[in-house]
Formats: C-alpha cells, sequence, structure tokens
C-alpha cells in the first residue's frame, strides 16, 4: 500500500473491465484517479468505491471531453503524474462487411482519442517526470481473422509508445504499453449467446491458451502498477505481454 500515494491519474475507460481494475488498484495505493467515460452510473459506483477516485462523463473522441478531463487534473489537484490509456472498442467483423464508418469508430477511440488526450496531458506529465501507459493487445503482433480494426489500431498504438518513449527519456517521463491477451471484460461485441453456451464459447477459447484461461482485469491492473511505480524506473519503451502464452505461439 502507498506505492502511489500523492500521484494524480486519468484512467479512460475507467467505469469496467481492466480500466476500472486499474483505477481502483492505484487508487488503494494512494492515488487520486480521475476516471472518464460515457455511462454516469456506471462511473458513479466505481468512484463510490474509493474516495480517491472521480470522474468526468464523456465520450473521449470528443477533443471537448478531453480538454475537461486535463482541466479537472490541473484545477483539482494542480499536476498530472499518470496516464493510462485504456478505452477501446473491438469490432469483431470480417472485412467483407467492414464499412468506413466502422473504420472510423475504431480509429478515432483507438487511435485519435489516444493521441489528442496524450498531447494535451503531456505538459503536466513533463512537468512531473511522469508515466503513461497504453493498452494495446496480444493481436498487435498476432492477429485473428475478423479482428482487423482493433489490431490496426493496436498495432499503431505499439508504435506510438516505443517513438514516444524514446521522444520522451530525457525529459523524465517513461512511456510502456500493455498487451493483454483475453480478459473477461466487455469490449468486443457479445456474442449474444445463452450463459450456457457462452461458457462454452468461452471454454473453447481458453483451450488456444497455453494457461487455459482468460486472464482477470485485476491481473492486468498488477502489472499496470509495477510499470508505474519506481520499481520500474529503469523500464520505457516496453511492450509487457499479459496473455498467458498467447504470445508465445
Amino acid at each position: 500500500m502507498g506505492k502511489l500515494n500523492e500521484k494524480v491519474v486519468i484512467v479512460t475507460g475507467g467505469s469496467s473491465g481492466i480500466g476500472r481494475a486499474i483505477a481502483e488498484r492505484f487508487a488503494k495505493e494512494g492515488a487520486k484517479v480521475i476516471i472518464v467515460g460515457r455511462h454516469e452510473g456506471a462511473l458513479q459506483e466505481v468512484a463510490s468505491i474509493n474516495a480517491n477516485i472521480s470522474y468526468v462523463v464523456g465520450d473521449i473522441t470528443d477533443s471537448k471531453v478531453v480538454d475537461e478531463v486535463v482541466a479537472k487534473g490541473k484545477n483539482d489537484f494542480g499536476r498530472l503524474d499518470i496516464l493510462v490509456n485504456n478505452a477501446g472498442w473491438c469490432p469483431v467483423q470480417p472485412i467483407t462487411e467492414i464499412t468506413v464508418e466502422d473504420y472510423d469508430k475504431a480509429f478515432n477511440l483507438d487511435v485519435r482519442a489516444v493521441v489528442d488526450l496524450t498531447t494535451k496531458a503531456l505538459p503536466m506529465i513533463m512537468e512531473s517526470k511522469g508515466n503513461i501507459i497504453n493498452l494495446s493487445s496480444v493481436g498487435a503482433t498476432h492477429p485473428a481473422a475478423n479482428l482487423s480494426m482493433y489490431t490496426g489500431a493496436k498495432a499503431a498504438i505499439e508504435n506510438f509508445t516505443r517513438v514516444w518513449a524514446l521522444e520522451l527519456a530525457l525529459k523524465g517521463v517513461r512511456v510502456n504499453a500493455i498487451a493483454p491477451g483475453a480478459v473477461r471484460t466487455n469490449i468486443c461485441n457479445s456474442t449474444d449467446l445463452p450463459e450456457e453456451k457462452e461458457r462454452a464459447h468461452e471454454a473453447r477459447v481458453a483451450e488456444t491458451i497455453p494457461v487455459q484461461r482468460f486472464a482477470t482485469p485485476e491481473e492486468i491492473a498488477n502489472v499496470a502498477l509495477f510499470l508505474v511505480s519506481d520499481e520500474a524506473s529503469y523500464v520505457t519503451g516496453s511492450i509487457y505481454a499479459v496473455d498467458g502464452g498467447q504470445g508465445a505461439l
């Protein structure tokens, strides 16, 4: 406990899944965490768990929302130490069904919003000599059919991570990415299967993973905490695979 005392953090997509797990873990470690998402009820639920968590309601593909999030860090706390670019959308569609509107939706959230928020938050992060974590995916290097928009976007994120790490190293800012494998979250489109068939579907997917199971969001949060802590002071430009061995196949 206390690894992040007095740190100020922004976590996008913080109302569920990986973002929620990271927000809750960082808050327990003493950080002041600002989460952002589109659904106020879900944000309120997360914020009610820990007094260190506050929120902004909005869609980060809207630059006005991005401005509001950055302003909250500055106005409420006077600083920003850590940015976690977690929010994302994973359309499951073959290229024969993809439209340019699908591309716009995926890349606006998974790529453009990351650039928008990062560039606007960067002055405060440089001042604090802080950290940026980008969420990638095992799919960036091990793509699967019907996920071209998502894996394409995450490949961009991994290259952003490496280049930004090079550019910011001498400014004292560390930039890393986490590349999860299958995680029990709602990021992908619903399969609309009955519960029994949904469990069978998950079991079939798990059979393709060396450890034979999905990750929990908390297991991703454990790695995020390490990456922003002083214990990782010499780690930058890295893509941390948290995929149960999928990336080794």
